[in-house]
């Protein structure tokens, strides 16, 4: 991030660590806004990696065509121990409620979604056109997508994403992943009290959470998490002729 001159903006501490957010060097008006985050849960480590993967082949002329913001690591305390949660036993991508035309905190929101929420604005902004979260399955050997778009059936956006993973993975097969129910390898439009719902429903145009199944290799799953971040801005900041 230093090497493509990105600004580092401390939204807070959680134990020694802070919790950073990163965007272009100088926005401009009339570029899409999309953030990406990396790093809600401490043993999805693929999200994190894939990230550094994606920022190793990109140049500052991505920053002509996307006024992009990274989160590259939400939860630094449950990945330094490789725990799902952090030191507090918190999850930190619960608790992300949207009430009264405004997101906001519950009895479930972490440490870390309390900083999130503090900088809601900020964030609001800063993914206006899109938000990709990068997750992983710990129990699966296939791949899927959490998708959000303003539609009542999955389009290009959502698919696209999908298959981006199916160049790595198997797509999971219909049926049921934590009570939601999968189509085509697509939980579809599944409002709940994540971050990226809650970006959505605050008025991003488009969202997803994509899930790298984290029983299959690692370096795939790395280059997968870097391979949907760039095709994420492909399809929200395509590059013009």
């Amino acid at each position: 991030m230093t090497r493509l001159g990105m600004v580092e903006k401390i939204l807070g501490e959680v134990g020694k660590y802070n919790l950073s957010l990163y965007q272009s060097p100088a926005a401009k008006s009339g570029l899409p806004s999309l953030l990406i985050s990396t790093g809600f849960h401490g043993e999805e480590s693929a999200g994190p990696w894939g990230l550094l993967h994606f920022l190793s082949e990109a140049s500052v002329d991505l920053f002509e065509r996307v006024n992009l913001s990274l989160l590259p690591l939400v939860n630094p305390t449950g990945f330094s121990r490789g725990h799902r949660f952090n030191k507090y036993g918190e999850n930190p991508n619960r608790g992300f409620v949207f009430e009264n035309g405004k997101p906001k905190a519950n009895e479930h929101t972490s440490v870390e979604g309390k900083l999130l929420l503090e900088q809601a604005q900020l964030l609001l902004a800063a993914s206006r056109d899109g938000i990709l979260t990068c997750h992983e399955d710990v129990l699966s050997r296939e791949a899927y997508v959490y998708s959000f778009e303003p539609s009542q059936v999955p389009g290009r956006f959502s698919l696209d994403l999908r298959d981006t993973l199916g160049g790595y993975f198997s797509i999971a097969a219909d049926g049921e992943i934590d009570a939601c129910p999968v189509k085509d390898g697509l939980i579809f439009n599944h409002f709940d009290t994540s971050f990226e719902a809650c970006l959505v429903r605050s008025g991003a145009r488009v969202g997803a959470c994509t899930e790298t199944p984290a029983l299959q290799n690692f370096d795939q799953r790395v280059l997968a998490n870097s391979a949907a971040m760039t095709h994420f801005l492909a399809l929200c900041a395509p590059l013009c002729d």
